[in-house]
């Protein structure tokens, strides 16, 4: 299968509630349609998630986020200007979002990969994909498809094997539906980063 009919096939998958495991510039990961609620359900039942974690959404364009989200701040765009697609993961207001996916809050992670492959199915699939590290809740995430090991491939709908992903630190997660901003994990950006934008979108 060539990379157009895997791109092609993958987005068709979660159109039709697929799991399918992806490539992105961190780790492999598990994603499903963000709006499909059994598709989401599958996801933390194969990864063994807790029900009161949340799962991030992963988009193909920042068009994308008026879908999911709401009452954005201008300093949202100040960041995805700077960040996306990267390494950074924005805590904001939910918007028509399943209560299962926001683990019952009014929050989202969202974030814009930079990764070829995953964007050009998340660009294919026209929609926001929720995701998740491909391994078992606990467990090291994979950065390649023999990573993710057999246990987790078996139960997918489809893998997407992009080689191997650039390694194990995560995205930041950058909380700012609160006020001021806080990071709920520290991953590739670094603290005195987002401390820099802050201080300069504030002046």
């Amino acid at each position: 299968m060539d990379s157009h009919e895997r791109i092609k096939a993958a987005a068709g998958c979660l159109a039709a509630g697929g799991i399918v495991a992806v490539p992105t510039d961190t780790v492999y990961g598990l994603g499903a349609d963000a709006f499909n609620a059994a598709a989401v359900q599958k996801l933390y039942t194969l990864k063994g998630r807790p029900a009161g974690k949340p799962i991030p959404l992963v988009l193909g364009t920042v068009d994308d986020v008026h879908q999911v989200a709401q009452n954005l701040p201008g300093f949202f765009f100040h960041l995805t200007e700077k960040f996306w697609p990267g390494g950074l993961t924005l805590v904001v207001e939910a918007k028509n979002l399943l209560p299962v996916l926001t683990a019952g809050g009014g929050t989202v992670g969202l974030r814009i990969p930079n990764h070829p492959l995953l964007l050009q199915i998340l660009r294919q699939f026209g929609g926001p994909m929720a995701i998740t590290s491909a391994n078992l809740s606990g467990e090291p995430p994979a950065t390649s498809v023999q990573g993710v090991g057999a246990a987790l491939t078996s139960q997918m709908d489809m893998v997407v094997d992009g080689g191997k992903t650039p390694g194990p630190v995560p995205s930041t997660v950058y909380d700012i539906s609160v006020s001021p901003p806080q990071i709920r994990r520290l991953g590739v950006i670094s603290a005195e980063t987002l401390a820099k934008e802050l201080a300069s979108y504030n002046r």
